[in-house]
């Protein structure tokens, strides 16, 4: 109050106000929420956000806000008359600016601290696992689900998102940024699309843990697959498979694809990576040789297709983000005993169930276990309490199968993300190995399945399943349809369906639940 008028406050000092009320309340709140972190974790990667990202961004805007201020008081001070101005003076002296420069140091030696562990906190906090998979839980769902049962549940993302140094580090954030803006704004396409375009070579972050050139010699693998009939018979297949690896000359097996002093080069013609009609090998004594598809394009070299060198992504595409083949998921549970060989057409009727498209995951996993008690106990003795313990089992089983697998919200399952690993559902091994790439000089590109493995026992039946004979011999398939001629692909049978359209699945579920009634409300 002046001569009993009250005097309008000057707008910069309100917004002086204003950014140090925000300023402090950020200051108080980050300390407390750092300290909770250092002391008890975050459980809740939300928590984490607020206190890593949210809390320092109020904090920068307060601090600009007394900056502002501060700023325009000085300017108003000098613009003043010569009689009111003021010039900007600092006094040690002055017991109130000494006071002053106390408090603002002991302020600026707080916020260093806060600012140095923050900081610190910050990095390792955007660099987790949890930030990656759970901040944008909705959109990430599927590949956070999918990473946790694969073999690189241990690694975390930015391991081989990102790798080591400061550059790809500066690139992640920047392509993240966009990431986080396509977020808030939902203009995300669904599916998450892959392969990613902008992720490091794959020698620079696989490499540093899995070295091609070391010789792996042959691994086997025994698959058992179990028929669609009421007995659940079992098909054991058993191989060698040619991994091989080394260096130079002395390079063998799949790994030579990868190994030092050869470099193959391909050019594909779709985002997948499906269709790779251009092949070039180079040598170690630089010698080239390019190998083209009978639809290969003539000025495809010259085209602005990518030409990609091949690494380890170009077969293992699916190192950690792995949706699987449902068919395989069901014939490993029932190995196991989570599903019992015991229900008669169990294989026959799970595989139904998991291959119908449903509009959300509560409605599959409600259809799931009406459909398994349906089939499973209708011949059922009431009082069989074996038998229906035997079918609750089974039926977590294939919930599991079916939650780890199927994201309809995402528009995502298994058929959405080829896998080219192996040649049985997507063409894979035949992008290139399909004997109809060729040289110039007639050569081709090998179909042989002995190139990367052998047949070393096979058999129908309960009893293969623990002593299955040593046998090198020519793959003959289950169904009686007896040995095959190399020249047919796995894929021409045994394809993956196309991707499951799963908005158009969502609009007719909600239709078909309509009444005429309801139809007629709607256009009223």
């Amino acid at each position: 109050m002046a001569n009993g008028n009250s005097e309008k406050i000057p707008a910069r000092t309100l917004l002086g106000l204003a950014g140090w009320i925000l300023t402090l309340s950020a200051l108080g709140v980050g300390a407390s929420l750092i300290f909770y972190d250092l002391v008890w974790g975050h459980a809740n990667p939300y928590t984490g956000v607020v206190t890593y990202l949210l809390t320092p961004m109020f904090l920068s805007i307060g601090l600009s806000m007394v900056g502002v201020s501060w700023v325009l008081r000085v300017r108003a001070r000098l613009k003043g008359s010569p009689e009111t101005r003021q010039p900007f003076v600092i006094n040690f002296g002055d017991p109130r600016h000494a006071r002053k420069i106390k408090y603002f140091g002991l302020f600026l030696t707080v916020f260093a601290c806060l600012s140095a562990v923050g900081s610190y906190r910050s990095y390792h906090f955007t660099e987790s696992t949890e930030f990656c998979g759970l901040t944008c839980h909705q959109v990430m769902k599927p590949e956070y689900v999918t990473y946790h049962n694969s073999p690189h549940a241990k690694v975390s993302c930015v391991e081989c998102h990102i790798g080591a140094g400061a550059d790809w580090y500066v690139k992640s954030k920047l392509s993240g940024l966009r990431q986080v803006f396509a977020y808030s704004l939902e203009t995300y396409h669904l599916p998450i699309e892959t392969p990613i375009r902008d992720l490091r070579p794959a020698r620079e972050t696989c490499e540093e843990c899995h070295w091609p050139d070391k010789f792996s010699g042959n691994l086997e693998k025994t698959i058992v697959h179990y028929t669609n009939t009421d007995e659940n018979t079992p098909y054991v297949i058993r191989m060698l498979l040619k991994v091989g690896g080394g260096q130079g000359e002395k390079a063998t097996g799949i790994h030579w694809h990868v190994s030092s002093g050869y470099k193959i080069e391909y050019i594909a013609t779709d985002r997948e990576r499906l269709k790779i009609p251009w092949v070039r090998m180079t040598d170690r004594e630089g010698r080239s040789t390019v190998f083209t598809s009978e639809d290969c394009p003539p000025e495809i070299a010259s085209s602005t297709h990518e030409l990609r060198t091949m690494d380890c992504i170009d077969c293992h595409n699916r190192p950690s983000h792995i949706f699987r083949d449902p068919t395989k998921l069901v014939n490993d549970a029932i190995s196991h005993g989570d599903i019992s060989v015991a229900l008669p057409g169990v294989k026959g009727t799970v595989m139904e169930l998991l291959e119908t498209a449903y509009p959300t995951t509560e409605t599959a996993l409600e259809t799931i276990e009406k459909g398994m008690r349906e089939n499973l106990l209708a011949d059922a003795d009431s009082s069989d309490a074996t038998r229906a313990t035997t079918v609750d089992r089974a039926i977590e089983s294939v919930k599991k199968i079916y939650s780890e697998n199927f994201f309809p919200e995402m528009n995502v399952d298994w058929t959405t993300h080829p896998a080219f690993t192996g040649h049985f559902r997507w063409d894979g091994c035949y992008r290139c190995h399909d004997g109809k790439h060729k040289a110039e000089t007639g050569d081709a590109i090998s179909h042989s399945c002995d190139n990367c493995h052998v047949i070393t026992g096979q058999g129908e039946g309960f009893e293969f399943l623990k002593d299955l004979p040593y046998q090198v011999a020519p793959f003959n398939h289950p169904l009686d349809m007896g040995e095959l001629d190399e020249s047919t692909n796995c894929t021409e049978c045994h394809a993956a369906p196309e991707p499951t359209d799963y908005p158009k699945v969502r609009a007719e579920a909600t239709h078909a639940r309509t009444t005429p009634a309801d139809d007629l409300a709607r256009a009223r």
